[in-house]
């Protein structure tokens, strides 16, 4: 009998993740949705919205590829006449890109395809970054988006700006110890127009703008914009202590809109914990259910690189015992690691163990030295020690 291949699945889950609202990418799902997420209360609940955003699309794509060069200022207005604020965009097998339309959006994660107006694949975006203005295309979205960006009405332009205004962009690489002290947008405010909402005014944290954006205009103080952010968001992602306390007076929610959890990225309670705002995530804690704060552990979580090199050393292992394993029929095996608060392993067993002691020495020696873990965090973001696992299988048939 051949021995059967050894295998690791995924045990557990790590707490940002991509949920409610953000999960709902394909806008055809979300013209099929039900009225609870209609309830949302944003651009991408509204199916009306939707169904005039894709038709000007489709037709803005037919026209950056027509023989006649579109009038792209005259687009910019269109769209902006409509409250469409989209940069357009290329498509790129690294994901969605402004930056070869000369525009940089500082946006956690990447920005995404309902933030922008996708124009054109480009299978190679360092090539297409030196294109000059020859390109059709590539001059068309430039143009387009030096209009949407210039223009008063433009309400992002402290999130999007000019690519040659942007700076260099933001080292994260120390995040996960110290947290991300701006994870969307610029420091550099420029000046706001009332007509730019509640999101605007939460990132420059004018209470006075919020006070009369709730009680005139009646604006929905929980209503997610194109970026997925709530005013609250912006408002703690800008550390606005006062402006967030005006917003959470109006009954904003810490886990955003109707269609977030708490754990989604964009949440207001996520977005202070990605911060480490210990003081804030205090302010929120009273204010969501107990499972719902539970919900932000992370358990660790393994590098997938080192996990696919140590599929191949128990592939190996595997052959060097294959006798002693085919004695037994093929059962599932728990590797169970202690994490320290450093992402180190310093301890593994395997329960129920195999019938070579050995065996299973080797086993935890190579899982120890060869799978890197992310440590666990608890609700705060704070590094803490946590056991993890991992799914093995073997035997004989």
């Amino acid at each position: 009998m051949k021995l059967k291949a050894l295998t690791v699945m995924l045990a557990g889950f790590g707490a940002i993740s991509l949920t409610g609202c953000e999960s709902r990418e394909d806008s055809q799902a979300l013209l099929a949705a039900s009225d609870p997420v209609a309830a949302c209360g944003d651009i991408r609940s509204d199916t009306a919205k939707l169904a005039a955003l894709r038709e000007s699309d489709a037709a803005l794509f037919k026209a950056a590829r027509s023989g006649s060069q579109p009038d792209a200022v005259a687009e910019a207005q269109r769209a902006l006449k409509a409250g469409d604020y989209r940069l357009a965009a290329a498509a790129t097998p690294n994901g969605i890109s402004t930056e070869l339309y000369g525009a940089q959006c500082r946006v956690l994660g990447g920005i995404k395809s309902w933030n922008v107006r996708a124009i054109a694949f480009v299978p190679d975006e360092a090539a297409a970054l030196g294109r000059g203005p020859d390109d059709k295309i590539t001059a068309f979205g430039r143009q387009y988006n030096a209009a949407v960006l210039a223009d008063p009405r433009y309400p992002y332009a402290d999130v999007c700006r000019e690519l040659d205004r942007a700076g260099p962009k933001p080292d994260f690489s120390n995040a996960g110890v110290d947290g991300i002290e701006q994870p969307y947008g610029y420091a550099e405010l420029g000046t706001a127009r009332m007509a730019h909402g509640l999101g605007a005014a939460a990132r420059r944290g004018s209470v006075y703008d919020i006070n009369i954006l709730l009680t005139r205009d009646k604006q929905d103080v929980n209503a997610a914009d194109m970026f997925g952010m709530t005013p609250l968001a912006w408002a703690i992602a800008y550390h606005r202590w006062p402006a967030a306390e005006a917003l959470l007076a109006a009954k904003a929610t810490p886990t955003g809109a109707s269609c977030q959890t708490s754990i989604d990225r964009q949440s207001p309670l996520q977005v202070a914990r990605i911060m480490r705002w210990d003081g804030m995530i205090r302010r929120l804690r009273p204010l969501v259910t107990e499972d719902e704060f539970a919900s932000l552990r992370q358990k660790p979580k393994w590098d997938d690189e080192s996990l696919i090199e140590f599929n191949h050393a128990l592939t190996e292992l595997k052959d060097r015992f294959a006798v002693t394993l085919r004695s037994q029929p093929f059962t599932r095996h728990d590797l169970i690691f202690e994490i320290d608060r450093k992402g180190n392993t310093i301890n593994c067993t395997i329960e129920p163990a195999s019938p070579s002691a050995e065996f299973d020495k080797e086993l935890c020696d190579i899982a120890t030295d060869v799978v890197r873990w992310a440590p666990a965090r608890d609700a705060f973001g704070t590094t803490v020690p946590e056991s993890a696992k991992l799914v093995v299988g073997f035997g004989g048939k």
